[in-house]
């Protein structure tokens, strides 16, 4: 369900977006909206792949060598978004483990990566666009939990910028980098 609202919220912003957006800048340093979304459409895949067995070196390898977007953007982020929905909700699959760039870790602590990663770059693309950035607040309280119970930084490094208070979403974003 968390997965659901996370790609959801992206997709809500990702409809605002048009032909003159790709190229606005966003809070990620050097990443315009275009390699913002392929970035998220290139996850969706990866995520895909390892939850089918593919070791991760060989998924980063295929969705780097191959572009993630057509013309068509949000087509390709919904249809990589429901390809990775129905991996992860195959039966058994989050009783079991992926071979991830941190190493083989459980199917459902990469899940719980997915949902931030989905929901923090939908703020993102939002902010970009100049949309209203505020974010499902059940969707803010439970990836602030997944990021409360992960190591500092998510185990990607991520630094948190200096004042972690305030509402929810600013805790969120200030935990993950964003101002």
């Amino acid at each position: 369900d968390g997965l659901d609202l996370a790609t959801g919220e992206f997709g809500r912003f990702l409809d605002g977006v048009s032909a003159e957006h790709l190229a606005l800048s966003t809070p990620c340093p050097e990443w315009d909206v275009r390699y913002l979304v392929a970035h998220v459409v290139g996850g969706n895949r990866f995520a895909s792949l390892v939850l089918d067995g593919v070791p991760s070196s060989a998924a980063v390898e295929r969705i780097m060598s191959t572009s993630q977007l057509s013309d068509r953007p949000a087509r390709d982020f919904a249809s990589s978004s429901e390809e990775q929905r129905q991996r992860f909700r195959s039966p058994g699959v989050l009783e079991g483990v992926v071979d991830h760039p941190l190493g083989v870790i459980g199917a459902r602590r990469f899940l719980r990566f997915r949902i931030f990663d989905c929901t923090l770059h939908a703020w993102d693309l939002a902010t970009a666009i100049g949309a209203d950035a505020t974010l499902d607040p059940d969707l803010v309280d439970a990836v602030l939990k997944i990021v409360r119970a992960e190591p500092e930084g998510m185990g990607f490094g991520v630094e948190a910028t200096a004042a972690v208070g305030g509402s929810l979403q600013q805790q969120l974003l200030a935990l993950s980098g964003r101002a």
